[in-house]
Order: structure tokens, then sequence, then C-alpha cells
């Protein structure tokens, strides 16, 4: 079995300049969200994909049109691994400060956030499964984002896939794992 994991191709939200409340931050972050793509471009190594599953955002899912031609099963179980702010005090911090409390947070399971490591690492593990057990010997495409693709990556290897280890997913770039049956 082939997984190839995509992520979606670079938003074109603009990025807020300066320092922002929590608040603020919160709002940028559903804009993003809400977001379209710029289009890019994607080598699939000529590479045949019987099945393909998205993320429902809408940057996945623009991305996952431009890249795949056939039926596309779209999820909430391949978004990104939902991120706030972790205080809602007045602090104003840049966006990029707001987005490391937030992982950080999320790593170490604070109530500030929206999903636990734990649940995403579930909902990694639901996701392989599905794929082993509804297309086992298949090579499926999945679309998706950044940190949430780093955790199923990682959750690939865990149980036996070979693969290019993902340090910084590329927005379009295909990564592939696999496992001999």
């Amino acid at each position: 079995m082939k997984i190839g994991l995509v992520r979606h191709f670079k938003v074109g939200h603009q990025p807020v300049s300066g320092r922002m409340s929590g608040e603020q931050f919160n709002a940028w972050a559903e804009e993003y969200n809400q977001s379209n793509i710029e289009s890019g471009e994607f080598s699939s190594s000529e590479q045949v994909w019987e099945a393909c599953f998205s993320s429902d955002l809408p940057r996945a899912i623009h991305t996952a049109t431009q890249i795949y031609t056939g039926d596309i099963i779209y999820t909430q179980q391949l978004r990104e691994i939902e991120i706030v702010a972790t205080s809602q005090t007045g602090m104003k911090l840049h966006r990029s400060i707001w987005l490391a409390l937030g992982r950080i947070a999320w790593y170490m399971g604070h109530s500030s956030q929206p999903e636990s490591r734990g649940s995403t690492l579930l909902r990694t593990q639901a996701v392989i499964e599905r794929l082993e057990r509804d297309f086992g010997s298949s090579n499926v495409l999945l679309v998706t984002h950044g940190a949430f693709m780093k955790v199923l990556a990682q959750q690939l290897a865990l149980r036996g896939y070979n693969g290019k280890r993902i340090f910084y997913p590329r927005n379009g770039e295909l990564y592939i794992y696999e496992k001999d049956s």
C-alpha cells in the first residue's frame, strides 16, 4: 500500500503584521481557515492514485480538485489541528508568537486548545485504520495540512510505513509512504 501526503497549496490570505490581541489572532486564524489558495504546481511522480481523500477546509478542497481528477472524499478527519490564542487577556503578541504558543499548548495538553494531542493521535490512527481496512492494496492520496500531516507521517512510520521524514511540509509537495503487504 502507498499513501501519498500532500499539503495544500499556498494560502492567499495576507499575514497580519505587527502585534495583535488573542481575540484578533483567533479572528485571523478563522479567516485563514476560510481562505482560498494560490494556484501551484504538483508533481505526482507519475504515480497512479486509486482514491483521494481531502480535508474539508477550502484550501485543501481547492488543492485536491487541482491535483486529482477522480472523485474526492472530503472529511473532517484530515483537518488541520485547530489553534487558538492561549490567553484572552489584553496582551498583544506577534502572530508567529501566538502560533508557537498555541502549538506548544497543544503539545503539552493545555486546555486552551480545542483538540488535545491525544485526540489528534486518535484521529490519525482512525484515518490510517480506515485506509488499511478499505483500501489495503491501493494507492491513496491524502490532501491535508502541515501540522496534521507531520503527526500523520509519524503515525505511519510507527505502523511500519517507509517514507521521507517530514520536518516542514512544503505546500503542494508529495510525500509517499509505503508498506509492503
